[in-house]
């Protein structure tokens, strides 16, 4: 396979699309885009890239000035994102969730002139804060059917109009615009979620990119984990976050590959069996409502409840044929777990697989080889499980500030409860409190504006501070402890790592959301948002009464779900016995001074639009150790 090289994001764009024109670069619902028949080639695409780049330029876009996108993921948002960079321009990501006061912050902050955004409802939403922005010069709502009589907006065929007049005779400044795009150009800046303070905007620069993707796919080389202009990746995370531009957008552009984009994060599965992915980016929690919806289906049938269970335990057996003398499992295509079985083991395996786990995997379509996981760790048994099913989880490790994954499990030797290796290019080392430091490929230039969280990002000798405490094995694979801001410290001396105990809820179908209190107590307690869907269909069936009109919905991620109910309902024994016996199981497994010795059922969800969450789903906790002081102090007057 030929040496990967270090380009420009510009470059690599080019080079795809030059490269192999008539190809399927994009596919997605045409009933959700006016005018749209539901795919662009890769020549299509630089045609429409083109044009929106061109358009900016006619209206004076000049080297090195940002513009905002504010959208969920979609064809448009690759376009916007590449032309922006063609333009050598810099993209500000902005996560449409976020409230008009952080919008407002990014885009002052960042000094936005334009701001791509998703469709004429979130324009209103902004247009409360026009005057507020003042560097704003113009609003692009990216809808080709879109109109104004406002100067101030337009829709995207506006700007692709302009752009072909502004090509008819300045192609060439376009065109030396991007090939003049030098790798330390900034790129664009994204902005943290924030949860113990506000948001810094990451620089990255095109080197950060560029130097990321050779490593990248010098490691995959190794690993088999080829991707090629064959393979097809599905976006759903947020391509405001470096995660699904890096690994599911970057990846693409960079090897040619053809992005589908899900209709929403609601029908994530039916999206998977129509664009058929080879590989997509993943976070724990969808892996775990997963698992805990196929649990909740056998549950409804005996006969299939045993089935599962038989061929669970079967897998369990057949399983360890694959890990090797460190605990690593090899869940590369190539490896034939069948031919390495004991006859007898065999045909059982067989069975299971074609009765169970084939069906199984059919939920991830027809050509899927692996997923990357990351934001925070898989609980190792439920990654057993995915092994059991042929369904290769890669859990992977990396930051904004690290422009994606550089720590990450090989697919020839997965090891559950880690990270994986120093990967992609990078270079890490562990400080003497524990924290992981990483050099090399794809670091960020700095945060924007922000010259004294520059100096404590980086320690004397250029390494970047992370953040993260971390545990390295004998093998030289890295575990997350937890953030080291979020350690929490108690009154007796013993410290507390919050994944661990709540990482002890994953797979739990009562328990949606729990938080963490312990710093400068004597001992752990926990805010406890009971699953109230679950809920609600338990009471349903066993005809236990309830308040309904107590129950308020709310639309998260194109979902409606129940986001809080009454005191009846949290009070009820059925409930709360059913919390108790998780808290108990969890108890179990975790040290005397991590146990949970009291704990608060809410009747509210956190949720992003409460101010709880960030865009991320990460808890804010200066939020909600505010929000919630009484109660927290009320468990600890009760024990």
């Amino acid at each position: 396979m030929e040496e990967p090289k270090l380009q420009t994001v510009c470059q690599a764009f080019y080079n795809s699309a030059n490269r192999l024109g008539d190809k399927i670069a994009q596919r997605f619902n045409p009933d959700l885009y006016s005018g749209e028949t539901g795919t662009y080639t890769w020549a299509e695409m630089k045609q429409r890239v083109e044009d929106i780049g061109c358009g900016l330029l006619s209206l004076g876009f000049n080297r090195q000035e940002r513009a905002g996108i504010m959208s969920t993921n979609s064809p448009y948002w690759t376009h916007v994102d590449m032309a922006i960079s063609n333009c050598a321009c810099v993209s500000v990501t902005i996560y449409p969730t976020l409230s008009l006061s952080e919008v407002e912050y990014i885009i002052n902050d960042s000094q936005c002139r334009y701001l791509f955004i998703g469709n004429a409802e979130l324009l209103k939403k902004i247009s409360q804060g026009l005057d507020k922005m003042p560097s704003l010069e113009k609003v692009i709502v990216m809808d080709m059917s879109y109109k104004s009589d406002n100067p101030k907006f337009m829709g995207l065929k506006d700007l692709v109009d302009l752009g072909k007049k502004y090509a008819a005779v300045s192609f060439g400044e376009y065109e030396a615009r991007y090939k003049n795009v030098a790798l330390e150009d900034w790129h664009t800046i994204l902005y943290t979620s924030g949860t113990t303070g506000q948001g810094k905007g990451v620089i990255l620069t095109h080197w950060s990119l560029g130097s990321r993707m050779v490593g990248t796919l010098k490691y995959f080389a190794q690993y088999e984990m080829y991707i090629t202009e064959d393979d097809v990746t599905m976006s759903f995370l947020p391509l405001a976050h470096i995660f699904d531009r890096g690994s599911c957008q970057g990846l693409a552009i960079w090897q040619g590959a053809t992005i589908t984009y899900a209709d929403s994060p609601a029908t994530i599965v039916a999206d998977m069996q129509k664009y058929n992915p080879t590989w997509f980016n993943c976070v724990p929690r969808l892996s775990e409502k997963i698992y805990i919806q196929l649990k909740q289906t056998m549950a409804q049938s005996a006969v299939k409840n045993a089935l599962f269970n038989w061929a669970v335990k079967v897998g369990e057996k057949a399983v360890i044929y694959r890990m090797d003398e460190s605990g690593c499992y090899n869940m590369a295509r190539s490896f034939d777990l069948a031919s390495k079985l004991p006859f007898g083991l065999r045909i059982k395996y067989k069975l299971a697989d074609k009765i169970i786990f084939s069906k199984i995997r059919a939920l991830f379509g027809n050509r899927f080889r692996h997923a990357f996981s990351a934001s925070a760790s898989i609980s190792p048994e439920l990654l057993k499980l995915y092994y059991i099913f042929g369904i290769a989880l890669v859990e992977g490790y990396g930051s904004t500030e690290s422009c994606n994954a550089c720590v990450l499990n090989p697919l020839t030797a997965c090891k559950p409860g880690y990270m994986g290796k120093i990967a992609n290019g990078a270079t890490g080392r562990i400080a003497a409190d524990g924290e992981l430091e990483i050099g090399a490929a794809g670091l960020f230039k700095g945060y924007l504006n922000k010259p004294e969280e520059d100096k404590a990002a980086f320690t004397d000798d250029g390494w970047f501070r992370t953040g993260d405490i971390v545990i390295q094995d004998k093998d030289g694979y890295y575990r997350i402890v937890d953030r080291k801001k979020a350690i929490i410290c108690l009154a007796t001396g013993k410290n507390v790592a919050p994944t661990k105990v709540e990482g002890m809820f994953g797979t739990s179908p009562y328990v949606e959301q729990i938080f963490t209190v312990g710093d400068e107590r004597n001992f752990i307690t926990t805010l406890i948002v009971p699953n109230f869907m679950n809920f609600i269909a338990i009471f349903d069936k066993e005809n236990i009464p309830y308040d309904k009109n107590k129950l308020v919905y709310s639309n998260i991620a194109g979902i409606s779900l129940c986001v809080e109910a009454g005191e009846d309902f949290i009070a009820h024994p059925r409930l709360k016995e059913a919390v108790a016996a998780e808290i108990a199981q969890a108890n179990s497994k975790l040290e005397e001074f991590e146990a949970i010795r009291n704990y608060a059922i809410l009747r509210k969800r956190f949720t992003e639009e409460s101010g709880e969450l960030t865009p991320t789903l990460k808890c804010k906790k200066r939020v909600i150790l505010e929000k919630y002081k009484d109660t927290i102090e009320n468990l600890y007057k009760k024990v």
